[in-house]
């Protein structure tokens, strides 16, 4: 068949039908009709007929087979990069039409928090959307900022509270800024005098304590790896890689030597369990500032400029 855009137009529209979405996208994952087949409780002639069907709505080949199994082809890469997001989408919108019309909600939203994130915001987040009036059925999921920004372009997120990342200005993100946050070095108890007593806090100089550092994607593991860099220092072995508050001050409590960086009010949260103390002086480097990120094209849009409001300006600490 000869390919034009209006016969693909004409097939896009007339044919395509979210179940051949879901096929591909399980296709993609499994990489064998048969267990597509399985999966689906199929028969394979079926799962056979399905993607030929696809490929001439399509019109043009979307897999191949390899000793590896069933691989995407070049279009296959750019249908599947849709399919995925309208599997999305209509996982998300059922959810939604749930909580609507099951729970009388006003609708459901995702919302992504680094562990980080401050609890002056956090407070006026919950308040914002618990005053809502119809409610709203929310879902809330703490990751590093990488992955939260993946999620939202997967659509499994709706926003996002994270900080400022290398491409938080891409065309398919709005990020606007919250806070910034000042960096912290917080020290195990036992150790806290012994630093405190130092007129200057240089952490090139405190490689032979025990750190406990975020996971190597963060941006404030970044920032840390860049301090020991620039000092010509080799950045120590970490004796844990934590993101969760109680983690941290459950390791400090156990670590004498206990050594990490954390935002101020942070830090002073794990400081009140009466692990570890704040050092005086705050690192002469800030952290990257946090932000609320959405996709742009976002059907939320609307809800979460509103929230946007209600957060407001906050501190740089």
């Amino acid at each position: 068949m000869t390919r034009t855009p209006d016969t693909l137009a004409l097939h896009l529209e007339t044919r395509l039908k979210m179940r051949h979405y879901v096929l591909l996208v399980a296709l993609d994952r499994h990489r064998s009709v048969t267990r597509v087949a399985a999966q689906m409780a199929l028969s394979q002639p079926t799962v056979t007929r399905a993607l030929a069907d696809m490929e001439d709505i399509f019109m043009t080949p979307l897999f191949v087979r390899s000793r590896r199994g069933l691989e995407p082809t070049m279009a296959g890469e750019v249908v599947l990069a849709r399919a995925r997001l309208a599997v999305a989408d209509n996982q998300a919108l059922q959810e939604e039409l749930r909580a609507v019309s099951g729970a009388g909600l006003q609708g459901r939203l995702r919302i992504g928090l680094i562990p980080y994130t401050s609890a002056q915001t956090l407070d006026a987040l919950w308040k914002h959307l618990f005053d809502q009036r119809p409610r709203m059925a929310l879902l809330a999921h703490e990751d590093t900022t990488q992955n939260l920004v993946q999620a939202l372009r997967d659509r499994t997120l709706d926003c996002a509270i994270c900080r400022f990342s290398h491409d938080s200005t891409d065309d398919d993100l709005v990020q606007e800024l919250l806070y910034r946050q000042e960096a912290c070095v917080v020290v195990a108890q036992a150790s806290a005098a012994r630093l405190t007593a130092q007129t200057a806090l240089d952490l090139s100089q405190l490689s032979e304590m025990d750190w406990i550092f975020p996971p190597a994607d963060t941006p404030i593991r970044q920032r840390i790896d860049a301090a020991f860099a620039a000092a010509g220092r080799t950045v120590p072995l970490p004796a844990l890689e934590a993101y969760a508050v109680r983690t941290v001050a459950s390791a400090m409590r156990q670590l004498p030597r206990g050594i990490t960086v954390l935002p101020h009010d942070v830090a002073h949260a794990v400081a009140a369990t009466g692990a570890a103390e704040v050092m005086p002086r705050p690192l002469p480097w800030s952290l990257p500032p946090v932000g609320l990120a959405w996709l742009r094209d976002s059907p939320k849009a609307a809800v979460i400029q509103a929230l946007r409001a209600a957060l407001g300006p906050k501190a740089g600490r």
